[in-house]
C-alpha cells in the first residue's frame, strides 16, 4: 500500500537563515536564545513505520546531560504524536551529520538505514541502501548529493488522502488526493533557502555546489510538497515550471 500517513514529529531549527551572514555572533546569540540547530524529524507510515532523521540539538555538545535532554525532547514529541520508539520499524538517516543522527539510540529495536555511499569508511552497523531502492511500499531512496557526498532523501508517494477538518457543526472531510512528498534532509535545508536558490555550504565536508544544485533541481521536478532538513513542510510551487523548462 502507498504511504497513508505523514507527520512532522519535530520541526528543526537553523543557526543561519538564508538572509543572514554566517557570523559567530549570530550563531552564539541564537544558541543563547535556545536555538539548537537540530534537524526536523518526520514519521511516515505505509506497510512499515519509518522515522526520518532524529533531531539532535546543540550537536557540538555530546555530553551526557545534552544526550539525555535530546532523548527526552524526542520521546516527548513522539508521545504527543501517539508514537512510541518501539512502533518504529525503520529509522532512515539522510546523512551522517550529528544534528540528524545522534538520537538514533532512542530506537533500539528499529533498523537504522543510511546511504551506502555515506557509510563508506565508517565502522557502523547501519544497513546500507542505494539510490532508487524501495525501503517500504511507496517509499523510495533518492540520491541527493551535494551537502555531503552520500546524502539521500526519501520520495514518499501517498495513498488518496483525506483530512477531517473539525468545527462546531461537526466537521468536514477534505479531499487531498495522491501526492509525492520528498523528505529532503539538507538537500533542501529550509523553505527560504530553496525559494532564494541558496545552498547551505558551511559544513566542513560539503561535497559540491554543482551536485547540490542538481539535487535541488531533481527534488523540484518531483515533489508536490517538500519537508526540509530544518523546518516544516511546504508546497513546491515551482514544480510545474520545473517540468515545463526541464
Amino acid at each position: 500500500m502507498p504511504v497513508s500517513e505523514i507527520k512532522i514529529i519535530k520541526s528543526g531549527t537553523i543557526t543561519f537563515d538564508s538572509f543572514e551572514e554566517p557570523t559567530n555572533q549570530i550563531r552564539a546569540f541564537k544558541k543563547f536564545c535556545g536555538v539548537g540547530g537540530g534537524s526536523s524529524v518526520t514519521y511516515i507510515r505505509s506497510d512499515k513505520k519509518i522515522i526520518i532523521d532524529t533531531g539532535y540539538d546543540f550537536e557540538e555538545n555530546r555530553g551526557k546531560d545534552n544526550r539525555q535532554r535530546n532523548r527526552k525532547i524526542l520521546i516527548g514529541a513522539l508521545t504527543a504524536a501517539d508514537i512510541t520508539p518501539e512502533d518504529v520499524d525503520i529509522v532512515f538517516l539522510t546523512h551522517g551529520h550529528f544534528d540528524h543522527l545522534l538520537n538514533f539510540p532512542v530506537f533500539s529495536e528499529s533498523e537504522i538505514v543510511m546511504s551506502r555511499v555515506e557509510l563508506e569508511g565508517h565502522n557502523s552497523h547501519f544497513r546500507a541502501v542505494n539510490d532508487n531502492e524501495g525501503i517500504a511500499d511507496g517509499v523510495t531512496v533518492l540520491a541527493t548529493p551535494g551537502h555531503t557526498r552520500g546524502h539521500c532523501s526519501l520520495l514518499c508517494e501517498t495513498d488518496n488522502l483525506r483530512h477531517m477538518t473539525r468545527s462546531e457543526m461537526g466537521g468536514q472531510i477534505m479531499g487531498i488526493g495522491k501526492l509525492k512528498v520528498v523528505v529532503a534532509g539538507d538537500a533542501v535545508i529550509t523553505s527560504s533557502y530553496f525559494m532564494q536558490d541558496k545552498i547551505w555550504s558551511y559544513n566542513p565536508d560539503f561535497y559540491s555546489e554543482e551536485a547540490a544544485r542538481e539535487s535541488q533541481c531533481k527534488i523540484q521536478k518531483i515533489a508536490d510538497f517538500i519537508i526540509p532538513g530544518h523546518g516544516t513542510i511546504f508546497k513546491n510551487i515551482r514544480k510545474d515550471n520545473a517540468n515545463i523548462t526541464g
